[in-house]
């Protein structure tokens, strides 16, 4: 991996994983750049940033490390685990003045050019995922895919918990062998202090419960699938509040074989799972690329818990969440958490909210939180009848909602359950003393819009994904929210997105940008009435070793944020025919304030063709049996005309 190149590069995951790659310790380091160990360790642990005098010779002794993504033999334990038979004892530590110190290394020669190149390094990464994947599936037997995450993601958890805990308490071990360490020199009762691990985001795992244990001990076993369960009843009776309602019995009523779970624990196991990627724990990405794998195999039911990395990534670059709090009304799997937090660098800056309907996918999305190193206020409920959030606000919104929920159901999604005194159904003044807003009982997208809109707080940005049908649809309830969102003053930026970016389904899509900063706050320049249109159909590429599934570039990305930030910040960008455009209220009013961005940038219009087929199908009847009496008249027409042409 490349050095960094500055200094807020420098973080303590970068460090600590370079220096294990060298196979020094926190020692030998700390004498190669002229500091103790104990400053080593605060940096490792994120209780101190090195000082930017540093950075040079930590850039020269570092810089050249790399990560190696081995493997390891079935069943190998966590490095820093215990013995399942007795909790360790710290080793008796020496008088300052006879304790040994480690031979230091030879003066620090100039960095070597890096023997991995980030682009490298994260085909790497995508290599080991892909093949992580494969021998997983070649365990799943006849597990369907559906049913085959509820044992394997778990899994990862459990590892997760355990070598976070392990990494913990060897921090807490140097930091207490350290006698230039003040606060915890010779301390050995923080190696049990649940606060010592509580503050850096882990959970004392019970001896039984320990990755080396279960790896080495349960997995042999005929009775393995039993066993992992007891070990999930211990997790969440030494936890109930946070890991209670997470890991409920799964394995021992499964019809997974004990050889297949065995395999299942054996892989996990391998070392490669201690090391990080770009500051990121590798089971973090793991976890994220399981989820999008079993989202793809499940197809459109996938769809539900799971929205494709690269929309995530475009909507979090325009929205730019940095601190606040971040509310997502259906977040599924918490993929838009996840970028969130790395967007800000997991500062813990940010709190997360969210509301998902189904128990198991809330699950998920809790443990991705959790393996990711943080956590947010996930309820469980109907987001459409049972908003759990009811009266809050919130700094940014990001969301993917389901498309044309309930356009397939009989009763539609029970848009008259939604009560006509709903405050969502008001947007401020627009509906002050009016009559609230209609609702499509079509689908539900026109709920979600709404939904949105009510919970902005002020200053602040929302992102959500929509069919592309609500930028023109004049059905009568959709136009009416439509125009309702406009004269209120909240779109911001309309970007419709290529076809091809879900592998669920071949609906367009097109993302909604609102905001509360119109009026030039938070460092934003006024622009009332003026609407950003991005089309950005023509871009995107195939996924590898996809034949359907497309997704954006980081260049792609990065050119669709900056024309938003430049647009909320320095000044109107300037019109590029087929990319962008901005339009003001009466150009809007002109199009019946339909959103269509290839309206406003000169692009040739498509039709939408975002509805399911059995709504659209009856207006497609109609109009081809008009076509075909249209038809009839003109051969009648041209018959009789022929009759009157003497060629004689």
């Amino acid at each position: 991996m490349s050095p960094p190149t500055d200094a807020t590069d420098i973080t303590g995951p970068w460090i600590k994983t370079r220096r294990k790659a060298k196979r020094w310790s926190q020692r030998q380091l700390a004498e190669a750049v002229g500091v103790s160990q104990g400053t080593v360790s605060s940096w490792e642990t994120g209780r101190a940033a090195p000082s930017p005098e540093l950075h040079p010779a930590l850039r020269a002794t570092l810089g050249g490390a790399q990560l190696t993504l081995d493997d390891a033999p079935p069943g190998g334990p966590d490095r820093a685990a215990a013995s399942p038979k007795s909790t360790p004892k710290p080793k008796p530590k020496p008088t300052p003045k006879t304790r040994r110190r480690a031979p230091p290394p030879k003066a620090a020669a100039p960095a070597p050019a890096p023997a991995t190149a980030p682009a490298d390094e994260d085909a790497a990464l995508s290599t080991l995922l892909a093949e992580l994947w494969q021998a997983a599936v070649t365990m799943r037997g006849s597990i369907e895919p559906s049913d085959y995450k509820r044992y394997v993601l778990p899994i990862i958890f459990l590892r997760f918990l355990s070598l976070r805990y392990t990494r913990r308490r060897a921090a807490l071990e140097a930091m207490i062998a350290d006698p230039d360490d003040a606060d915890y020199y010779e301390m050995d009762y923080v190696l049990d202090d649940p606060d010592e691990y509580r503050k850096a985001g882990v959970f004392i795992v019970p001896e039984a419960a320990r990755w080396s244990h279960i790896a080495k001990t349960l997995a042999p076993k005929d009775t393995v699938k039993t066993e992992l369960d007891r070990v999930l009843e211990l997790l969440r009776a030494t936890y109930p509040d946070r890991l209670g309602d997470l890991l409920p019995p799964t394995y021992a009523g499964s019809n997974m074989s004990p050889g297949d779970l065995k395999k299942l624990i054996n892989l996990f196991a391998r070392p490669v799972f201690e090391q990080q990627h770009r500051g990121e724990d590798i089971l973090g990405r793991v976890y994220e690329y399981f989820i999008g794998e079993f989202a793809a195999s499940e197809g459109k039911r996938g769809g539900e818990y799971f929205t494709p990395v690269s929309i995530v990534r475009t909507l979090v670059e325009m929205i730019e969440p940095a601190e606040g709090r971040v509310y997502d009304p259906c977040c599924g799997s918490g993929s838009m958490f996840v970028q969130s937090d790395r967007f800000a660098r997991h500062s813990r800056a940010l709190s997360f909210y969210g509301q998902e309907t189904k128990d198991f996918t809330r699950r998920l999305c809790r443990m991705n939180l959790f393996i990711h190193g943080f956590d947010g206020d996930i309820e469980l409920g109907n987001t459409y009848f049972e908003p759990k959030h009811r009266g809050e606000t919130f700094d940014h919104i990001l969301a993917n909602p389901p498309f044309n929920d309930g356009s397939k159901g009989r009763d539609g999604w029970g848009a008259d359950d939604v009560p006509n005194k709903d405050a969502r159904r008001f947007l401020g003044a627009v509906g002050a003393g009016k009559d609230a807003l209609p609702l499509s009982t079509r689908n539900a997208n026109t709920m979600w819009m709404l939904h949105i809109a009510h919970h902005l707080a002020d200053g602040g940005l929302a992102g959500f994904v929509m069919a592309t049908g609500e930028l023109s649809n004049n059905e009568t309830a959709r136009r009416a929210v439509r125009e309702a969102l406009v004269r209120a003053d909240l779109v911001d930026c309309i970007v419709q997105m290529p076809g091809q970016l879900f592998a669920n389904t071949q609906i367009p899509c097109a993302l909604w940008l609102l905001s509360k900063r119109r009026r030039g706050v938070k460092g934003e320049r006024a622009r009332q009435g003026r609407v950003l249109f991005v089309d950005a159909r023509q871009m995107g590429s195939l996924i590898a070793g996809s034949r359907k599934q497309k997704e954006l570039s980081d260049a792609e990305i990065a050119r669709i944020a900056a024309v938003y930030r430049q647009f909320r910040r320095d000044g109107e960008p300037e019109a590029e025919p087929g990319f962008v455009a901005v339009a003001g209220l009466a150009d809007i009013e002109q199009h019946r304030f339909a959103l269509t961005p290839g309206r406003y940038v000169g692009a040739a219009i498509e039709e939408d063709e975002d509805e399911p087929f059995e709504e659209r199908f009856p207006a497609l009847k109609a109009k081809l049996l008009a076509q075909f009496e249209q038809a009839g008249r003109l051969e009648a027409r041209i018959r009789a005309g022929l009759e009157r042409v003497d060629v004689e």
